[in-house]
């Protein structure tokens, strides 16, 4: 006995099953998180903490003492990769904290700058690397107190793991958390089409910068500002073919903002036409006291439709049809249904375009026990 698991072209959320009596089938999608991850920081001391993007590191740990302090950040890149570190102020007043950047190797750490009371608040630095291995973040005290901060890292190139694929005409309702987070987003940018992305923020200041493959920023900043401006945009007209990614992050302020964010194609012959789904499809599957459980991660820019069947010998009958727009960033779904003790059980998914036909499997088994 096999299941079957097909997606295709328009994709799946809920559904009826016609074997009612066959099976019991549960569809559970949790809500999905955005991949930017919040961490506090260890207990002293924090030296060596590794760091990847897409991580902040906020809280209570998170705080300097004195000008002898020195807390440190690890992380690992390649040569040529671009990065995005902000280091943020908990406090409006002195003393003062600073950033600084330790290359693989060296004893001496670059200066990206430091803060300074209400008129500076946090510590943004952009940087293309050229020596490969681990670099360490290095925050600092100027004078000595009690001061608390916010870290956080973002590779723009290559485009990064955590980066959310934006959808075509898709609005994204979202929160900068902690302040100094930063919130990446990608899309597949063709050089004969034009974007347009816009912001919106109904009480805070919220920016957003556009970054090409190659980690050069096409667009820098625009923000909202409170009830005055609240509502920002630019356009983009790729000079590079490729992965383009899009951060956003408050300007300077140490609040929490949220915001609306949409991707929209102005122009483009085959209307901006973002590239088929990854391969995300996957399934893992368990049988225990009766049950066969799939758990199915699914993600894809277009709508699709996704199918399963069950097959005995030589006889195949319908699980499910079920429909479900596009989806990013990717969702947890797991199925079950009662099945007897059926020996050796294959669970057999794919991911389908009518233009191209299955773009991705992935196949698993999983034993029932003797019948």
């Amino acid at each position: 006995m096999r299941v079957l698991v097909q997606a295709r072209e328009r994709f799946a959320s809920s559904s009826g099953l016609s074997l009612a009596a066959l099976i019991g089938a549960v569809l559970l999608l949790p809500s999905s998180g955005w991949a930017n991850t919040t961490k506090n920081c260890p207990t002293e001391p924090t030296q060596g903490v590794p760091i990847v993007s897409g991580e902040t590191y906020s809280g209570g740990n998170c705080v300097l003492n004195n000008a002898g302090d020195l807390d440190s950040f690890t992380f690992t890149a390649s040569a040529g990769d671009t990065w995005s570190m902000v280091l943020g102020d908990g406090s409006t007043t002195t003393p003062d904290i600073c950033l600084g950047l330790l290359p693989p190797g060296s004893t001496t750490s670059i200066s990206l700058g430091c803060t300074s009371g209400t008129a500076v608040e946090t510590v943004a630095s952009i940087q293309k690397l050229t020596v490969p291995g681990a670099y360490a973040l290095q925050v600092t005290e100027a004078n000595t107190g009690t001061i608390t901060y916010g870290l956080s890292l973002e590779r723009l190139s290559p485009a990064p793991p955590d980066g959310i694929p934006l959808i075509i005409n898709n609005n994204v309702a979202a929160q900068v958390t902690p302040p100094t987070a930063q919130d990446a987003y990608t899309f597949s940018g063709i050089t004969a089409d034009t974007y347009k992305i816009t912001l919106s923020d109904g009480g805070g200041i919220t920016c957003f910068s556009v970054y090409q493959p190659d980690g050069t920023a096409v667009v820098s900043g625009p923000c909202t500002f409170g009830t005055a401006v609240p509502v920002v945009s630019a356009t983009v007209t790729p000079t590079q073919k490729g992965t383009h990614v899009v951060v956003v992050n408050t300007d300077g302020t140490d609040t929490t903002n949220s915001y609306d964010l949409e991707l929209a194609c102005v122009s483009g012959a085959d209307n901006c036409q973002q590239p088929p789904p990854k391969c995300v499809l996957t399934d893992a599957p368990k049988y225990a006291s009766g049950t066969l459980t799939m758990n199915f991660t699914l993600g894809t820019p277009v709508a699709v439709t996704w199918n399963a069947w069950l097959t005995s010998q030589s006889t195949m009958q319908s699980l499910w049809s079920v429909s479900q727009p596009a989806t990013e960033p990717q969702v947890s779904i797991t199925k079950t249904h009662a099945l007897v003790k059926s020996g050796k059980v294959g669970v057999l998914s794919t991911l389908t375009i009518p233009a191209t036909g299955i773009t991705c499997s992935s196949w698993a088994l999983v034993s029932t026990g003797t019948p």
